[in-house]
């Protein structure tokens, strides 16, 4: 057996720590739901393995099935709550300490001043245009940077209508090429028409794309850049508002990516994503 669970699904404030009550250590064992489709041969034979000492070897799914069979354990052979022997609280405990250290970290958002194309990251965003096929502003820097192999995987990219490869407010990713960054995520963020048509649900449907393609691929580390505050005039101000409000629920909900940057060029931008991000 060998259940998947996203790493990214359990950080370390849903952990309680090793020392904690017994109490706080048994009711996170019993929160676990995903022992449902194990067989009870194939719990304990995870079981066995972790005390053979193959621990390091499984994944936190697995994990998390021994430190549920460990408590049942108790329960199986007619103990009552919450009389749990201390020999077992101390394999929880163990278990648990062992969760900590291999979780991933709370998902972190700051701002970074500077190029994007230098940031050696798994994936930089580019601010595009449906057609993918370039333009100026940070589309025009990152093509550039990333050579014409950038623009041939853009343009391989189906078109949904004619002349537009990704509509606004969704996102595309290829490879990142030359580019310190792994991967680029493409999306295209709204005109600004006085917020008369969707304009900020839009922008923030940006945000959400670019978000859910890295956090499909895997990808730890995100840089965005402004979306829509250039030709596309969108204010600044609410901008910077949107896109820590979008990437922080986002973060919250999916525990993922690890990190995002909001790159900013120069410093008026720079300051008003600190004061985004502050408030």
């Amino acid at each position: 057996m060998r259940a998947t669970l996203p790493t990214a699904a359990l950080t370390a404030s849903r952990i309680p720590d090793p020392d904690a009550p017994s109490q706080q250590i048994i009711r996170f064992a019993t929160s676990f739901d995903g022992y449902a489709h194990a067989s009870h041969d194939e719990l304990a034979a995870l079981r066995g393995r972790y005390e053979s000492g193959e621990g390091p070897s499984l994944s936190l799914h697995e994990l998390r099935l021994v430190l549920f069979v460990t408590q049942r354990a108790h329960y199986h052979q007619g103990g009552a709550w919450p009389g749990v022997p201390d020999t077992l609280l101390l394999r929880m405990r163990e278990i648990v300490r062992t969760l900590r250290q291999r979780v991933a970290p709370e998902p972190s958002l700051a701002v970074w001043q500077g190029d994007i194309t230098r940031l050696d990251v798994d994936a930089i965003v580019n601010a595009a245009n449906p057609t993918l096929a370039g333009g100026g502003g940070v589309d025009g820097a990152i093509h550039r940077a990333a050579g014409p192999d950038l623009k041939a995987a853009c343009l391989a990219l189906p078109e949904v209508e004619p002349g537009v490869r990704c509509p606004t407010g969704e996102a595309r990713i290829t490879p990142g090429f030359p580019l310190p960054a792994k991967h680029v995520i493409h999306t295209v963020g709204p005109v600004w028409h006085g917020g008369r048509q969707d304009e900020r649900a839009l922008l923030a449907s940006a945000y959400r794309s670019s978000l859910s393609l890295a956090t499909e691929h895997g990808l730890d580390t995100l840089a965005f850049p402004a979306i829509s505050t250039g030709v596309y005039g969108f204010p600044k101000a609410e901008a910077a508002r949107i896109a820590v409000d979008t990437v922080r629920a986002w973060q919250a909900a999916m525990h993922a990516p690890a990190r995002v940057l909001l790159v900013a060029f120069g410093d008026e931008d720079a300051e008003g994503l600190r004061a985004a991000l502050a408030a």
